[in-house]
């Protein structure tokens, strides 16, 4: 199982995603074999938040929280 396998096996998870500009907390969306999308929690009262599309190669971890 590679990475990108294993990170689809939590998709409808709460995650965070951690890159080497920025910490990102929200739904794992979907994973494909380049990319991770992730709702973003928004800030109460601002709206449902924000997609963020990361490509894999920039990511420095996952979290599952």
């Amino acid at each position: 199982m590679n990475y990108a396998q294993k990170l689809r096996t939590f998709i409808g998870d709460s995650v965070q995603v951690v890159t080497g500009f920025d910490v990102v907390s929200g739904e794992l969306l979907g994973v494909t074999n380049s990319t991770l999308t992730v709702r973003a929690a928004s800030e109460p009262g601002y709206g449902s938040g924000q997609t963020v599309v990361f490509q894999l190669d920039r990511i420095t971890y996952v979290r599952v929280v």
